[in-house]
């Protein structure tokens, strides 16, 4: 319940994250890079986040599908 909780929190952190990096850096072709770069904000910030990076990750594939889906992000 803990991990869910840090997510949770961490979520509109994330969101920020990936809309702002989409914004400087648009165009497909370029999510692992855009990835590195949530991860190593995130990690700058606070290195305990590393320790969720799995989640995280998983997080950010789901939020970035929707994104996508819901032309929030315009292919």
């Amino acid at each position: 319940m803990e991990r869910i909780l840090l997510i949770a929190k961490l979520l509109p952190v994330i969101i920020d994250i990936i809309k702002s990096i989409e914004a400087a850096i648009p165009g497909q072709s370029k999510g692992e890079a855009k990835l590195a770069a949530v991860r190593e904000i995130l990690e700058t910030v606070d290195g305990s986040v590393g320790q969720l990076w799995p989640t995280v990750e998983k997080v950010i594939g789901v939020l970035v599908k929707v994104f996508n889906a819901t032309g929030v992000f315009q292919k």
